[in-house]
């Protein structure tokens, strides 16, 4: 019965102590972090604060529980809370490979066939049909079409993630190529 009561006392303090980094850091004391992001040049926010463009490296601010926010090309990349310890702790060090959205553009062009090109890179035809461009970075993409009637036409296009934007591009009026 001691042995069980032992265990038990063992088990409890081991459980106990496993938990002691759950509890949260003292607020307001001075503090360093440093937060990386793949892709860089993302902003950074912590408590509702801008830091400013990753990488951020031993900035000082103050300690305790936060919500870190990463952002870059409108996209939030990064939104959890973490605890940021007084002094140079290494766990303030944060680092984050994040992942731009993918989207997607659905092109239709007058006339039906012509070859599409994104950001200048030849992307496929419309042969007739409306041509799907997949996974593409979230922001802003040029799409041309070169057409048979020969002519050609752009357009500015918005993709955002997980999502297909639509396009009509028509080359009836356009320049000739």
């Amino acid at each position: 019965m001691k042995h069980i009561y032992l265990v038990a006392l063992m088990v409890a303090f081991l459980a106990m102590s496993a938990f002691a980094d759950d509890d949260p850091p003292p607020r307001d004391k001075a503090a360093k972090v440093t937060i990386i992001t793949d892709p860089p040049n993302s902003d950074v926010y912590l408590g509702g604060e801008l830091l400013g463009k990753s990488p951020i490296e031993k900035m000082d601010v103050k300690s305790g529980r936060q919500t870190l926010v990463v952002i870059d090309q409108g996209f939030e990349l990064v939104n959890q809370r973490v605890n940021v310890w007084p002094g140079d702790d290494k766990r303030n060090e944060f680092n984050f490979g994040t992942k731009i959205p993918k989207g997607h553009i659905k092109v239709t062009t007058i006339p039906g066939k012509c070859i599409i090109f994104v950001d200048g890179d030849q992307a496929d035809k419309t042969d007739g049909a409306p041509l799907t461009v997949h996974n593409l970075d979230a922001g802003d993409h040029v799409v041309r079409a070169e057409c048979s009637n020969g002519k050609a036409a752009e357009e500015l296009v918005t993709v955002r993630g997980e999502e297909t934007a639509e396009v009509t591009v028509d080359a009836s009026k356009g320049k000739r190529k």
